[in-house]
């Protein structure tokens, strides 16, 4: 009776090949760029289109805004007008002249009001000062006519103290810019031979201040 045979027991022959892998042939694949320089560029239509693009965009972008302007700011630092007396005569009536100055170099001025005219306290005379514009550093003159009081005191031919008084409401501005103010002038005025019908008064001296009240 024959012996079962054995397997063989040649290790080359029980190497047992690992599965086969399968490989595809490397002529199907396609061909990769060895180096940067190899890549090619999008077609000439294309870039165009890009660039087209990009400066649609940076066209239609809206403009930054306008910087804020500042606000201007007026400041109104209104002077008093600036009066002197130039010549005063007595008929009828007590006649004045004077000249009235703006100081302000930036403001405007136009007033008016109410004179008087004082003798040792006693009125020898008023008025009415008549509306005036006066321009940026402009001047004027004036004309005043006061009516003589009854009670007129009599003066003296030689040198006398006159108070001329002025309350005027002015107005200052510049510009969209106004501002209301109510000024009185005291003008000190000494004069010689103040007779009636004196067309001849010599002004010895004179000086006028201004001030706002408010």
């Amino acid at each position: 009776m024959e012996e079962p045979r054995l397997p063989p027991t040649n290790n080359e022959n029980n190497t047992t090949d690992p599965p086969s892998t399968c490989h595809r042939p490397t002529g199907s694949l396609p061909q990769l760029p060895s180096s940067p320089s190899q890549v090619s560029s999008p077609p000439q239509h294309l870039r165009n289109h890009s660039l087209n693009l990009s400066t649609h965009l940076s066209s239609s972008s809206p403009p930054p805004p306008d910087p804020i302007p500042e606000i201007e700011t007026y400041v109104v630092q209104p002077e008093p007008p600036v009066f002197n007396v130039n010549k005063l005569e007595r008929s009828r009536h007590f006649e004045i002249m004077l000249t009235s100055k703006n100081p302000t170099s930036t403001m405007w001025v136009t007033y008016k009001g109410l004179v008087s005219l004082m003798y040792k306290n006693k009125n020898l005379g008023q008025g009415n000062f008549p509306e005036l514009s006066l321009a940026v550093s402009g001047s004027h003159t004036v004309n005043l006519e006061l009516e003589g009081s009854k009670n007129a005191a009599v003066l003296p031919p030689e040198v006398v103290s006159l108070v001329l008084t002025m309350g005027l409401n002015a107005g200052f501005g510049t510009g969209l810019v106004k501002r209301d103010k109510e000024v009185v002038v005291t003008c000190d005025i000494k004069v010689k031979g103040l007779l009636n019908d004196a067309h001849n008064v010599e002004i010895v001296s004179e000086s006028c201040e201004s001030q706002f009240t408010k």
